[in-house]
């Protein structure tokens, strides 16, 4: 059971946001700054090239169905499940807009499956669309950063007392720290009302910190972690392990492990570990130089 909200919490997003801006900008300095290395990139002339000849609709985030159970609970079919992952971003014009930006529709769906219970019903299922503009950073003409402006609805397609839903902007920043490492930040402020979540920051909190780590060819690691600004265990980590099943291919074997709150919207607020492995198919698009 979700903790009992207050009808009358009244929620100032943008006296969050500014309360909580500089331990973000020291979070980007501190994270993307402090590390640099010449290698080789993307130059600008080929980067529009690859834009211009990619197709409009393509896969967004990784992909995934994946299977397990709870780490610290006795495996059953109640605390066991399946959980799937799809994603796809749609390129909106082919021309570049003002300040060379790139603008794109983009859609998750997370889905929570009891596979393991008689009438294998859906747990839950959350709805990700956005808007996204997106423009590249050049360094010495070759390709360092991405940033994205996006706004995000984020809900679990309920109603009433199990219903699910908030709006936010976001802000996601890459770069490359080496040919086979990279790094991201996003953070994103609440717009408009919290009613039916209005604890979602607390347990979310309002920034994620990515790491991506290609080993060789074939194995690569990557995480996902989120922390609030209060001194306590609240937020999540993300860890994946992941297994080229062929050469020249974007399917892997994937080995997840969640650890934290917010998985999911409907429990936001429970504390999840789950060991999870299955297939998933990879959104490698400039995710690595090499």
């Amino acid at each position: 059971m979700r903790d009992n909200p207050k009808n009358d919490i009244k929620y100032n997003p943008a006296r969050f946001f500014y309360k909580k801006k500089t331990f973000c900008l020291i979070l980007i300095v501190l994270v993307f700054k402090a590390y640099s290395q010449k290698t080789e990139a993307i130059d600008s002339t080929r980067f529009r090239d690859v834009i211009k000849d990619l197709p409009s609709f393509t896969i967004y985030g990784d992909n995934y169905f994946i299977t397990g159970t709870s780490t610290n609970e006795y495996p059953t079919s109640s605390t066991s499940d399946t959980k799937i992952q799809i994603g796809f971003k749609q390129r909106i014009t082919n021309n570049r807009l003002p300040w060379d930006t790139h603008l794109f529709f983009t859609y998750k769906q997370k889905a929570f499956w009891d596979t393991y219970k008689e009438s294998l019903p859906f747990r839950e299922t959350n709805y990700n669309p956005g808007l996204a503009i997106a423009k590249p950073f050049f360094r010495n003409g070759k390709l360092g950063e991405i940033v994205m402006l996006q706004y995000e609805h984020e809900s679990n397609g309920r109603d009433l007392e199990h219903s699910r839903s908030w709006n936010y902007l976001s802000l996601y920043y890459m770069r490359y720290l080496t040919n086979n490492l990279t790094a991201s930040i996003k953070i994103w402020m609440p717009i408009g009302s919290l009613i039916e979540n209005p604890e979602i920051i607390n347990y979310r909190g309002n920034q994620q910190l990515e790491f991506a780590f290609k080993i060789n060819e074939n194995i690569i690691i990557d995480s996902e972690i989120r922390k609030t600004f209060k001194p306590d265990w609240k937020g999540s980590l993300l860890v994946g392990l992941n297994f080229r099943m062929s050469k020249k291919s974007n399917q892997f074997i994937y080995l997840q492990y969640y650890l934290g709150y917010s998985e999911s919207l409907m429990d936001y607020n429970k504390d999840v570990q789950k060991l999870r492995i299955g297939i998933a198919f990879k959104d490698l698009f400039l995710k690595f130089r090499k």
